[in-house]
Order: C-alpha cells, then sequence, then structure tokens
C-alpha cells in the first residue's frame, strides 16, 4: 500500500508538471496561474460526475470543444456555457452524466 499511495502522488505530481509545461507557451507563468483554471475543472468534475474518472475526461473533451465552438461564434458566452451545461447536467441528472445515484 505504501508503494501504491508513492506511486500515484509521483503520477500526480508528474501530471501536473506537464500541464504546467504545456501551459506555460499559452499563458504568463506567475504562482496563482492555475486559479483561473480551478473553477472550469470543478464544472467538469461535477458534469462528469464525482469520482468518476471516465466521466471527467469525456466531460473535459466535450466542455473543451462546446466552449472553443462558442469562442468561435460568440465569443461573450464563452466563458458562461460551461456553467449553462453544468446547471442543466444538474438539473437532469444530479449525479452528473457518468455518476452513479
Amino acid at each position: 500500500v505504501p508503494r501504491m499511495i508513492t506511486l500515484t502522488y509521483g503520477a500526480g505530481v508528474g501530471l501536473a508538471a506537464l500541464a504546467g509545461v504545456l501551459a506555460a507557451p499559452v499563458y504568463s507563468v506567475n504562482p496563482s496561474m492555475g486559479a483561473n483554471f480551478i473553477i472550469t475543472v470543478f464544472a467538469v468534475v461535477v458534469i462528469g460526475g464525482m469520482g468518476s474518472i471516465m466521466g471527467s475526461i469525456v466531460t473535459g473533451f466535450a466542455m473543451g470543444l462546446i466552449e472553443g465552438l462558442t469562442k468561435v461564434i460568440y465569443p461573450p458566452a464563452s466563458a458562461v456555457v460551461i456553467f449553462v451545461v453544468m446547471v442543466l447536467v444538474l438539473l437532469t441528472r444530479p449525479s452528473g452524466l457518468f455518476g452513479r445515484a
């Protein structure tokens, strides 16, 4: 168990480092650069279903596509579209799309 915890922690740190390296050329690097994404990430996890890894992955791709298309069609609505989808999903399926009831 301690080895599995260590490997899981190491994989999480590695993924966080990779995300930072990939985001650095696009966004300015500063200590609070993750604060811009945390609300969107929370919405993606809630839409996908709490505790569902596959739900978070599928929802992340879908929300990225929806937000990108919204930026092309009507840019002012791109910041709101994820939360509108979150409200609609929570009204129809309170446990999320892939969550267990």
